[in-house]
């Protein structure tokens, strides 16, 4: 079993077994942050900047790479609304959904490698649940779903 800290850990892991990461150019990056007017945590743009535009068989299934970025607040938005949950935070990121019934943001001003908040749909939480302490914690966790054997 590999240790695994941190983004490059887990890309050196992919890369190790055969998946091919495709990077997010650094321009890109900052055209994202301008259009959203953030700072993204470090965590996020190391992540961008190495698999940003896919890795493989990691994270197959869930939209978070760099094609579905721009859509995944309203994608977030008509979900918790359709399910009659509070609005997200004001300075929520969503990153992540899973399947059209999951999704998972952190708020960008939390630091370099934020904790990050989750939502599923039938959960019957009136609130979002604290899923990682970090963002760094929910990258390795997903790199548990599609390498079992890390």
């Amino acid at each position: 079993m590999m240790k695994v800290n941190s983004i490059k850990d887990i890309a050196d892991i992919l890369k190790e077994r055969g998946n091919n990461l495709l990077p997010v150019e650094a321009t890109k990056i900052t055209q994202l942050e301008m259009f959203y007017k953030v700072s993204l945590p470090e965590v996020y743009k190391q992540f961008l900047k190495l698999m940003g535009n896919g890795a493989g068989v990691y994270m197959q299934g869930s939209s978070v790479f760099f094609d579905e970025i721009y859509s995944l607040r309203q994608w977030a938005e008509e979900l918790i609304s359709d399910n009659n949950f509070r609005s997200l935070p004001q300075h929520a990121f969503v990153f992540w959904m899973h399947q059209g019934y999951q999704l998972a943001y952190f708020n960008v001003r939390e630091g370099e490698d934020p904790p990050v908040y989750y939502f599923s749909e039938g959960k019957g939480s009136n609130n979002f649940e604290l899923k990682e302490k970090t963002l760094t914690e929910f990258f390795i966790s997903q790199l548990s779903f599609n390498l079992p054997q890390t």
